[in-house]
């Protein structure tokens, strides 16, 4: 086997990621409707979630060291199917809350290892422009993310909700495979002892300070919009759930690719920082597109569109940290990690708590009521809006950074 078979293990690690942090959000519907999982219930599950990934994020470091890139990847793929097949059997014998709990638990821990661990592999292969590379392996969460909803949604709807249990089962079969795959391929030469930074080193520097707060805001970007987009298009648009995967996470997640696949095409020819700030502006105004348009389908396009708006950042930021600071190994990619999943968890939970907490406000009862729509609708509006927050704040750190010129130490 050669280095291309190692890029293939390493974009179906990322392709697990995308299963275990996207099957989920598609039956958050069934789980509210058929076993009365509240909205704020539903935002513990992801807290929970990247919770995990993110104290996963802390200890990649200690794993890999000690495990090495090969096993650790091993032991990622076999946390990821477990937690899969989990959530397929659990419900049968426990209450569904604690059965998502547990399943989340495992899937959270094996995605957060794939997260750390796979760009560092890739960045060590001698194989071309790192970062259109790295846009290159990110594009795969996208196209793993799109065929779980795509087959999910398609499945549901031929054979009906009760269809769901088998569904992770079914999705559990591309860890399983992989975990030979990581068992074979040739690991690059990613020597820990060439690592001259440190984490406390790296939190020393202003511009990996900044990079992580970079991190966190394109998490939360990313995957606010990415788990909250299937429900939104439901129960705060009113439409089909069918029309309303496609059209929207669906969407979303082919977008989200198609940047990224167009980025490890011609990223070589762009500037990275100008295209952060250009996909900051835009994801703002697809955001508050959403949140805003009295069109539900307008609003669903910008849905769809924030996909595309967010395509470069995560990749994009591992990208420039790995330009600035080419000795910072897996501490560096660690700490990117952990703050990204601060993100995420981050905007997932505020997402559905303020939907959940402003439907109980007399007042937005009220004003939902003057404008035609139920308090549900407008609490979903409210809570998607509210994460504008964070392309705004990614966007004016891009612009003090080029300001103030900040280097690494």
């Amino acid at each position: 086997m050669t280095y291309k078979s190692t890029m293939l293990a390493c974009e179906f690690g990322i392709t697990t990621q995308a299963l275990v942090n996207n099957l989920m959000p598609i039956l958050f519907v069934i789980f509210k409707d058929s076993f009365g999982i509240s909205y704020t219930l539903i935002a513990n599950i992801m807290l929970l979630n990247f919770t995990i990934q993110l104290l996963t994020d802390g200890l990649s470091i200690k794993i890999i060291k000690r495990l090495g890139y090969r096993k650790t990847g091993i032991l990622a793929q076999i946390c990821a199917a477990l937690g899969l097949i989990l959530l397929g059997i659990l419900p049968r014998i426990f209450p569904m809350y604690i059965s998502l709990l547990l399943s989340v638990a495992f899937c959270a821990f094996g995605g957060g290892l794939l997260e750390v661990m796979v760009s560092p592999i890739v960045d060590s292969l001698d194989t071309g422009h790192s970062s259109a590379r790295m846009s290159m392996l990110h594009s795969f969460y996208c196209w793993g993310q799109l065929a779980v909803i795509l087959i999910s949604t398609t499945a549901i709807k031929l054979f009906s909700n009760t269809i769901w249990q088998i569904l992770p089962l079914c999705w559990s079969v591309v860890p399983i495979v992989n975990i030979f795959l990581f068992a074979a391929v040739p690991m690059p030469k990613t020597d820990n002892s060439s690592e001259t930074n440190t984490s406390g080193s790296l939190l020393k520097s202003s511009l990996f300070i900044t990079m992580c707060l970079l991190m966190l805001c394109s998490g939360a970007a990313e995957i606010t919009m990415s788990q909250w987009a299937s429900l939104f298009a439901q129960k705060g648009l009113g439409i089909d759930k069918f029309a309303g995967d496609l059209l929207g996470p669906c969407l979303f997640a082919l977008l989200m690719g198609t940047g990224r696949l167009l980025y490890g095409i011609f990223g070589a020819r762009l500037d990275l920082k100008k295209s952060l700030a250009f996909c900051s502006l835009l994801c703002t105004a697809c955001y508050l597109t959403a949140a805003l348009s009295e069109n539900p389908y307008i609003a669903l396009l910008g849905c769809s569109v924030t996909g595309f708006s967010v395509s470069i950042m995560w990749p994009g930021v591992y990208s420039y940290s790995s330009k600035m600071i080419p000795r910072g190994g897996a501490a560096m990619f660690g700490l990117l990690a952990l703050f990204g999943d601060i993100g995420c968890s981050l905007g997932s939970w505020l997402c559905g708590t303020v939907s959940d907490f402003s439907q109980r406000l007399p007042e937005i009862v009220q004003y939902a009521a003057d404008i035609g729509i139920i308090p549900e609708q407008l609490g979903l509006k409210l809570g998607i809006g509210l994460t504008t927050i964070f392309p705004i704040i990614m966007l004016i750190l891009l612009v003090l950074t080029t300001k103030k010129g900040l280097r690494s130490k």
